[in-house]
């Protein structure tokens, strides 16, 4: 403590330091650009349990995160799609979005027909596929005959001298039958997707975000833009309903709603603490001093943040109005010494604020060892925010306030406006308990912590993160419910060498989700395999089909050179029963030389955009040195088990993205607890050097059992203890024990030591108490435990001094 005595460290050089620091950190942090952050996805942990395809996960994800839809209804059809035409017209041409989708591309649907057609031969279905393997002509024949004749049939019959066994058209039905709009009630008219609910026609509108559209909320926003169209819409045509559905929209409404948090938060906190201070003080110098160490406190906190991490998510600065009620501790015990007229006020409460502000570094320390972003973020941002603080109280304001040059007069003269009648109440409070009082007091206190610690249900649910408000939870479940895809929440990633080693093993996959369909236990599934088989299968389906045609396989010789075989008699007798008397574009279409079965990549731009926005949605592609793809059940029943489908297969993966996050959590949870526990022995041994065992007992004594409360009062309440209560209890064991280390150094006899604990601890109550009452689930469960924690710390604090 020497050091800080003024004959180690000058006024003159503790100004050089203050700003040389401060400097270095803000200059760092503007160095880089600033991007502020408000995705929901990017603030949760990765999961251990998929880690080696969390890459594959993510680059999925990233797929649909911009993307938005937006449905306008109304009972007239003719109403919906004029204002659905109107919407279109407004951001079609936006730079804000890399595409809109409004009208269904009628020739887009021929290109893929088309491209079936010309793969009809190794592109078939499951049910095709099942006819091949057996062999069977007749059962290929008779299926050609019910779409040739039948009542009912679409199937296109112009091409049937190329096609006479319509593959081209089993091969597009297929396709259909496994695109995700087979199962929506949306259907096409006017060149637009409908559907129909409740007497209301829906027309869908879908768009794609370009990239560097900004996630956080803002009046320039194309999000808040495209709710002033929407809302001029439904002025001027009465009965329109608007349902909206996508990832920007909740990063909108959460940036705002959180942007709106944060301003009243932090104005409620400092107006507070403002009128706190003006009573205690009854002096503005102390206030703006006090609020100026804040403000440098967070600025270079920001700063320092964007620099480590390139970007600060908006939660970050929601959890960080709290740093106001740490750091403004520090203020408040210079000031209310230097009030009292202390001489060299730096010196005589060095120690005990050393000691605090290293405890609670400590535990901040410890939090950025957890793999999880934003407590890294927060962890950071706390530990240069109260880095900041300490040094501007014991730098900054020791040459400023305590230079007889720059304060000739003395502040002893008004240390009689002190309010010193509330610690003293206090102290007398206290002074009252005798020893043996005091031990059964905690005794019967740790017996009624008890039950409530042993009800204490320890989980994370990231459900509860994040709650919709009624009118985008009303427009989900609409679009939803039109869609009906039904995507269930554990799904396969596929991993493999090559995309065709990755098709093979969805081959296997899709084999067994295919028994469970027929078990009752999926409705459906969506995968890539489905529409495009791997390369050996394509190639055994054409060699089939020549053999069924042609018979002997080695005839493919005899027809490369002469383009003439003989076609099976069966054959024949089938084309002359449906009047296909030319033979010759039939035995054409089977010519190996047209590269019927070429598809060399699955992300080739060549293929259809029809199938390659359906690739979009399961082909994940190359990510490091392997291939990867998604397989979607959907609609499954409460007795699928993925994992017992997937057991045995060595490149299938089941993700269950919530069930994952939620084990993550509770993992970095145990790890949190074991590193701030592990820098709390450290602290002890720290308290044990500088006081002896006795009495390093009872200083982290009253911030344990503050801890302990918090657990114990969610217990007792059936309250679940998630995450973020963990970390309240963290930051309470790291700031509480600051009231223990000022109590011990003498508040229990000295009244102007005893108001400034009482000071710090209602700033700390009052920042904290105010994130209780934020709608935001995380921060509210945060701010609450703190709220709990720090109270009961500082009521238990005084017996820190002795029993």
């Amino acid at each position: 403590m020497k050091f800080f005595n003024g004959k180690h460290l000058d006024a003159k050089t503790g100004i050089i330091l203050w700003v040389v620091i401060h400097a270095v950190l803000i200059v760092l942090g503007v160095s880089v650009p600033w991007k502020m952050d408000s995705d929901l996805y990017s603030i949760l942990p990765d999961s251990d349990e998929v880690k080696n395809v969390s890459a594959a996960e993510k680059t999925l994800s990233a797929r649909t995160v911009r993307n938005i839809t937006v449905l306008v209804g109304h009972d007239n059809f003719e109403v919906a799609r004029s204002a659905a035409v109107a919407l279109d017209s407004a951001f079609k041409d936006d730079a804000s979005f890399e595409e809109t989708r409004l009208f269904v591309n009628e020739k887009m649907m021929d290109e893929t027909r088309e491209f079936f057609f010309n793969h009809r031969y190794t592109l078939q279905g499951r049910n095709v596929r099942e006819i091949l393997a057996k062999g069977d002509f007749e059962a290929l024949k008779n299926r050609a005959l019910q779409k040739i004749y039948g009542s009912f049939s679409m199937a296109n019959l112009n091409r049937l001298d190329e096609d006479p066994f319509l593959l081209g058209d089993a091969a597009f039905e297929n396709f259909v039958q496994n695109s995700p709009m087979t199962m929506s009630r949306f259907s096409i008219r006017d060149s637009v997707l409908y559907a129909v609910d409740s007497g209301v026609t829906y027309v869908m509108w879908n768009a794609k975000l370009s990239e560097n559209v900004p996630s956080m909320a803002s009046d320039g926003h194309v999000i808040a833009k495209m709710n002033r169209v929407l809302d001029s819409l439904k002025l001027a045509k009465p009965g329109l309903i608007v349902a909206k559905s996508g990832v920007p929209f909740h990063s909108y409404e959460s940036s705002d709603r959180a942007m709106s948090e944060i301003a009243w938060i932090s104005g409620v906190s400092i107006v507070l603490i403002l009128l706190l201070l003006l009573y205690v003080f009854r002096s503005s110098l102390p206030i703006v001093a006090t609020l100026s160490t804040i403000a440098i406190a967070i600025f270079t906190a920001l700063a320092f943040t964007w620099y480590v991490f390139g970007n600060i998510h908006v939660f970050t600065l929601v959890f960080g109005t709290s740093i106001i009620g740490v750091s403004i501790d520090y203020a408040v015990h210079f000031f209310v010494h230097w009030k009292a007229g202390v001489q060299n006020v730096r010196s005589s409460i060095i120690k005990g604020l050393l000691l605090g502000f290293l405890t609670t570094e400590l535990s901040y320390i410890a939090l950025s060892f957890a793999e999880f972003s934003l407590l890294r973020q927060m962890a950071v941002f706390s530990i240069v925010g109260l880095l900041s603080a300490f040094l501007t109280i014991t730098l900054l304001f020791h040459a400023v306030f305590e230079n007889p040059s720059v304060f000739k007069t003395s502040a002893k003269s008004e240390s009689t406006n002190l309010p010193t009648q509330f610690p003293k109440v206090f102290l007398n409070a206290y002074a009252k308990f005798p020893k043996w009082g005091i031990r059964l007091m905690f005794a019967l206190f740790i017996l009624a912590l008890l039950p409530g610690l042993i009800l204490l249900h320890i989980h994370t649910d990231i459900g509860n993160f994040y709650t919709m408000n009624e009118e985008i939870k009303a427009s989900e479940a609409l679009i939803s419910k039109l869609n009906n895809l039904g995507v269930a929440p554990t799904y396969f990633i596929v991993e493999g060498n090559g995309e065709n080693d990755v098709l093979e093993m969805e081959e296997q996959l899709t084999e067994r989700l295919a028994n469970a369909e027929k078990e009752g236990l999926v409705k459906s599934y969506l995968a890539t395999s489905n529409v495009i088989p791997p390369e050996k299968y394509r190639i055994e389906h054409y060699v089939t089909f020549w053999k069924l045609f042609f018979g002997k396989w080695s005839l493919l010789n005899k027809f490369f050179e002469n383009k003439s075989v003989l076609i099976k008699p069966n054959v024949r007798d089938y084309l002359t029963e449906i009047g296909v008397e030319n033979d010759s574009a039939f035995v054409a279409s089977l010519d190996l030389s047209n590269n019927i079965t070429m598809i060399r990549s699955l992300e080739n731009d060549s293929l259809p955009q029809t199938l390659h926005s359906i690739l979009q949605m399961l082909w994940i592609g190359y990510i490091g040195d392997k291939y990867y793809s998604a397989v979607l059940p959907l609609h499954v029943s409460d007795k699928f088990d993925a994992k017992k489908i997937a057991e045995g297969l060595s490149g299938v993966h089941v993700v269950n993205k919530k069930q994952n996050i939620n084990n993550a959590l509770t993992k970095i949870s145990q790890v949190s607890l074991k590193l701030v526990g592990f820098a709390y022995v450290v602290v002890f041994f720290i308290l044990i050097i500088v006081y002896k065992f006795k009495d390093a007992v009872r200083i982290i004594r009253a911030p344990v059992l503050a801890s302990l409360f918090a657990a114990s009062v969610f217990g007792y309440a059936g309250i679940e203890f998630n995450f973020f209560a963990i970390v309240g209890v963290i930051l309470t064991l790291g700031i509480g024990i600051d009231y223990a280390l000022f109590f011990k150094e003498g508040g229990r006899q000295n009244l102007t030591t005893t108001l400034a604990i009482m000071l710090s601890a209602m700033t700390t109550i009052i920042s904290f108490g105010s994130l209780a009452c934020s709608a935001f689930v995380p921060i509210k469960t945060f701010g609450f435990v703190v709220l709990l924690g720090i109270s009961c710390c500082f009521l238990l604090s005084p017996f820190s001094r002795n029993d």
